[in-house]
């Protein structure tokens, strides 16, 4: 394959037909990595690109055609990116955009859309150059890792190892993950060395059985050099095991593509009898590219290849443990109609929405590129993705993003959420207060806002210490959950304040017997560590609307009502009277 790319010596504003489904064929798998891709002749024309480019940048979606210069596609870009006062020197910014895609070397980033966007511009032997554009978020990576270019730079990142050989069988060209593999200083340590001379490299000072397995591997490498096309595996050091397939080009230039499979040993027999069913037709044979075969038994994700019947012609091992299907099911070779009806039968999509169930029935009907999360009755989530594999059918993916979601939660929780009591923190108190005011303007109704200040909390936290100071903060935060109910919002704003938001009320009076309750119960004497302690608390409260029609002036209008209390008679609670919050003596 790099040997056809490395023959096309001139290609205007088209390609030839090979080349051009090589290309489409690598865009179609950057698709499946959330990778956008982009191909310029030597004039800067686009040639090819793929659906994810439309993801990244939408405004070139029904724009973009063969043959179009790049500077007319900056155009667009910086139509969208530019603010109003910038777009007068658009000329500057693509002059300096073409001028950047022309000379760059290294990969940079930059925003757009809301997005962290990773962009490399490589140039490709008499093709012209090509762009690639990702996700620079550290979480995109959990979608799946594989090839992430084309050669020979592009394939430089993929985590198979490969090597190109020149039809004297000299090594021409190997990726960074062959000389990880292979223990390598560095890629010129390679190059123009015979791949035997190259694996025993990688053997160099081994000893007593290692040696054994090494002289097994030269032997198994001699033998099967002799005729290019058929898989092998090769022993490596540190119990390593490797998967060598080869494919010849048009020049007589070999490429090879070197799979880690140590953890697929215990596969082998599946395997290979995946192989006998795919020697048994020189049709599914011809349709699976070396490539492909490589970044399916790689994928960390769960995998079923299903041809344009709708069979299962492929699977790996992942899928029977993310779906808990049996493998005498997969084996057989079933249509996707025959796993979902019997995922259906086994309760697996019990309680998904009205929406999904729909979509998974269609989807037994005629099997679509649909992507989806839904959550198993194990409670494990699941996402969902479908990609189209040229004539070929279609590839899915099955990846567990539990913990990724988790993950997400406990940032979201806390960004929202004080970090020593547990309660919502200022912001998020906030913004349920805009939303409750919103709804109670829809609906009329009423809510109150209640102002809470601690008496006598600065004394026990001077005297005994901010360990027992962060623990009566604990022990209020529980009493005001007690107290409250559960539809209400608790919070600490900060130091030794607190609200509530008291939803639903239809009296006045209401508002006033919860603020009691909570000075009751926070006037109680507890014990802490072994300490008998006792504080207080003053207690503003505001209605809406009356006291307030915004969640600002309603809080201050509280806070108002707090000192009022305070200013009074300690421990009290005072309902504010109908004024601007620009009555606070603050």
């Amino acid at each position: 394959m790099l040997g056809l790319l490395q023959n096309t010596q001139t290609v205007p504003a088209s390609l030839n037909p090979a080349t051009r489904d090589l290309l489409q064929c690598f865009g179609q798998m950057l698709d499946g990595l959330h990778t956008a891709m982009c191909v310029f002749d030597p004039h800067d024309r686009a040639l090819v690109w793929n659906r994810t480019f439309f993801q990244f940048f939408p405004e070139h979606e029904g724009q973009l055609h063969e043959g179009e210069h790049y500077r007319d596609n900056l155009r667009r870009f910086y139509s969208v990116r530019l603010k109003a006062p910038e777009l007068p020197e658009i000329d500057r910014y693509i002059d300096t955009g073409l001028a950047r895609h022309q000379a760059q070397s290294s990969p940079y980033e930059f925003d757009h859309r809301g997005m962290r966007l990773r962009v490399s511009s490589l140039p490709l032997d008499g093709v012209g150059r090509v762009r690639l554009w990702r996700l620079a978020s550290p979480a995109l990576p959990a979608e799946g890792q594989g090839p992430m270019a084309l050669p020979t730079a592009l394939l430089d990142r993929m985590p198979d190892g490969l090597m190109v050989c020149a039809p004297d069988g000299r090594i021409q060209w190997v990726n960074e993950s062959f000389v990880l593999m292979y223990g390598l200083r560095d890629a010129a340590a390679a190059v123009s060395a015979w791949f035997e001379a190259v694996y025993a490299m990688a053997w160099a000072g081994c000893s007593g059985p290692e040696a054994a397995l090494c002289q097994s591997g030269r032997q198994t490498l001699r033998e099967n050099l002799r005729f290019v096309g058929a898989p092998f595996e090769l022993p490596l050091p540190g119990n390593r095991f490797c998967r060598v397939i080869a494919r010849p080009a048009d020049d007589g230039s070999v490429f090879y593509a070197h799979v880690d499979v140590s953890e697929l040993r215990r596969q082998q027999q599946k395997l290979a009898q995946a192989e006998r069913i795919a020697r048994e037709s020189a049709a599914q044979l011809a349709r699976k590219s070396a490539l492909l075969q490589a970044t399916l038994e790689g994928m960390e994700q769960g995998i079923a290849m299903i041809n344009t019947e709708g069979v299962v012609e492929f699977y790996n091992q992942h899928i029977l443990e993310l779906l808990d299907l049996p493998r005498e099911l997969l084996d057989r070779r079933p249509t996707l109609a025959e796993v979902i009806r019997y995922q259906w039968a086994h309760n697996e999509f019990e309680g998904v929405s009205e929406a999904l169930g729909a979509d998974l029935a269609a989807d037994a009907e005629a099997p679509s590129l649909r992507n989806y999360e839904r959550t198993r009755p194990n409670g494990r989530i699941l996402e969902v993705r479908s990609l189209p594999v040229g004539g070929a059918g279609m590839l899915r993916t099955y990846t567990d993003v539990t913990e990724r979601r988790l993950h997400e939660q406990r940032i979201e929780h806390l960004a929202s959420h004080d970090s020593l009591t547990g309660l919502l923190n200022r912001a998020k108190f906030i913004d349920c207060l805009a939303s409750e005011v919103a709804l109670a303007r829809r609906t009329s109704s009423v809510f109150a806002v209640l102002y809470l200040d601690l008496d006598g909390f600065k004394p026990i936290n001077d005297r005994h210490g901010h360990a027992v100071g962060d623990g009566v903060l604990v022990w209020v935060a529980r009493v005001l959950g007690r107290v409250a109910r559960e539809s209400d919002f608790v919070a600490r704003l900060g130091g030794d304040e607190f609200a509530v938001l008291q939803r639903g009320i239809t009296q006045h009076d209401q508002a006033l017997r919860l603020a009691g309750r909570l000075v009751q119960a926070l006037s109680e004497p507890f014990l802490l560590d072994g300490l008998a302690l006792q504080i207080g608390a003053s207690v503003g409260v505001a209605l809406y609307p009356e006291h307030g029609a915004s969640p600002e002036t309603l809080l201050v209008s509280a806070d108002k009502a707090m000192y009022a209390a305070k200013a009074g008679q300690r421990g009290g609670g005072s309902l504010v009277p109908p004024r601007g919050p620009s009555d606070h003596p603050g």
